[in-house]
């Protein structure tokens, strides 16, 4: 049987990141999905495999029922933090998702609902906080600390040392050099070269990295 032995889990989201997400469960040894549910997509909207079956009117009856494992998969930081704390306080238990593919060095520690994506490291005595995301082909490397609900978006590279606050967004082939803070609610544009510490709640962009003024800023951590 193809699920036999898997944990039953709720998947919340259904947008361009869910559909990673639901490829790396379809692939992995742990969970089979459940359900789908999204308050902002109509029901039978096609991820993979699976479809939504509808919002969270649906959690209360689960819950009654037992199912108790979720995986919240929204790119959004704090979309997905407020998602979180919503099904936590309902009793349900966030969980990670490792996708066979992601390579976890010896002394990692990797926190409840992270997902790790098909081709990231995590490297040796490196933490990835609650409910981060490290997203595909992305490095994380020694030593490097990641606060809660931040994400590292495909192909972007974290040297040693590297200190990534809560709700950091970095964007797709970034590269931070290593001993770096990146402060909370920050954003690290697609491409950019950091070299310089990263204030917290600033944007930063371009090869040196630097901050633009809010009204200049173009890069929005907008992944759903």
């Amino acid at each position: 049987m193809q699920n036999q032995g898997k944990l039953c889990l709720l998947l919340y989201g259904a947008g361009g990141h869910a559909a990673v997400v639901e490829s790396a469960v379809i692939k992995g040894n742990d969970y089979f999905i459940f359900e789908i549910l999204d308050d902002g997509k109509p029901p039978g909207t096609r991820l993979v495999r699976g479809k939504v079956l509808g919002g969270r009117k649906y959690l209360a009856a689960f819950h009654a029922d037992g199912i108790r494992y979720v995986h919240v998969a929204i790119g959004h930081n704090a979309t997905r933090e407020r998602v979180a704390g919503v099904l936590e306080q309902m009793g349900f238990v966030y969980v990670t998702v490792q996708h066979p593919a992601a390579l976890v060095e010896e002394g990692a520690v990797i926190e409840s609902g992270t997902f790790l994506a098909a081709g990231c490291i995590v490297g040796a005595r490196a933490k990835i906080g609650r409910g981060c995301i490290v997203n595909t082909a992305a490095s994380v490397d020694h030593d490097c600390s990641l606060g809660a609900f931040a994400h590292v978006c495909p192909g972007a590279q974290l040297a040693g040392d590297v200190v990534v606050g809560t709700r950091a967004f970095i964007g797709t082939g970034a590269v931070v050099i290593p001993g770096i803070t990146i402060g909370e609610d920050a954003i690290v544009g697609a491409g950019a070269v950091v070299i310089r510490n990263v204030p917290e709640g600033r944007t930063v962009v371009g090869n040196p990295a630097r901050v633009v003024k809010p009204r200049d800023a173009r890069v929005e951590n907008t992944q759903r």
